[in-house]
């Protein structure tokens, strides 16, 4: 991985975040911002992306190279396909739907536009998705999440020692109830390996909760806001979040469906690297 780290040697204490990283990198402000919008630069070890930030004499800036988009659909990915869904291993740094997106992958390969995501991982979290062939299917489906009739467990990466082998997680996201549940796999210095599964499904409910107890994801770039010391956890490229298994009642076979999604290279690389594995 690429780092360039700078030192603001200026005496005008007015120098934005913005004009500096544009700069240095000799790219346009849009660029800039958009490297910013990424939130993979650090200002004194503390992750920062206000593009108005006033620089001071003396400041550390690093800026880590961007994220590139993974690889078109691979066969691999497909864990399950039957006449009515597919059940991929989406790869981190790809939308489950929308432009550009495993959905649309999933639909030139297979030659069949009716594949749609039937729920959604962020941009960088990697895992188990599951994509309905037709509308009723996906109907049926989404009855099926309502009833919180299917079962999903995550594996993630944290900073600290987490101090308990089990733990639960009760607490509103947004007005909403949310309830998350973690089990300590494998405990570090400076992080811990983490098996949780959820009650409820708010939006990023594992990441908020997580970050409420003191112990953020890695590579964490929204709920994150303390300074991270560890050069190798500041240059984490994703949240390190895997979706790591899931299961269900077929609606049409009413045979149970499990599928799991192996740890991705650059999860395991991590697990590794922080004495986790």
């Amino acid at each position: 991985m690429t780092i360039k780290k700078f030192i603001f040697i200026h005496e005008d204490a007015g120098y934005t975040l913005l004009n500096f990283i544009a700069e240095k990198l000799t790219v346009s402000k849009n660029k800039a911002k958009q490297i910013l919008d990424r939130r993979q630069v650090f200002v004194n070890k503390k992750r920062t992306w206000i593009a108005s930030y006033k620089l001071n004499k003396g400041d550390i800036i690093e800026v880590f190279t961007e994220e590139t988009r993974q690889s078109k659909f691979q066969k691999s990915f497909v864990l399950f396909n039957d006449n009515h869904y597919l059940v991929v291993s989406k790869p981190p740094g790809i939308l489950t739907n929308g432009p550009d997106s495993l959905e649309n992958d999933l639909k030139a390969h297979f030659d069949d536009n009716h594949i749609q995501a039937v729920h959604r991982l962020d941009r960088d979290t990697s895992g188990v998705v599951i994509f309905a062939k037709d509308k009723d299917a996906f109907e049926r489906m989404k009855i099926l999440f309502k009833k919180k009739l299917i079962k999903k467990v995550y594996r993630v990466i944290v900073r600290g020692g987490v101090d308990k082998q089990t733990f639960t997680i009760d607490a509103p996201i947004y007005g909403q109830k949310a309830v998350t549940h973690a089990r300590l796999l494998k405990r570090g210095k400076e992080a811990s390996y983490l098996e949780i599964d959820t009650e409820t499904g708010r939006k990023h409910q594992i990441r908020i909760h997580l970050a409420s107890v003191g112990h953020p994801v890695i590579g964490e770039t929204e709920y994150d806001r303390k300074p991270i010391g560890n050069p190798l956890l500041r240059q984490t490229r994703r949240q390190m979040l895997h979706a790591y298994q899931i299961s269900f009642d077929n609606p049409y076979t009413r045979k149970t469906v499990s599928a799991t999604a192996d740890i991705t290279t650059d999860f395991n690389q991590y697990l590794r690297l922080l004495g986790l594995a």
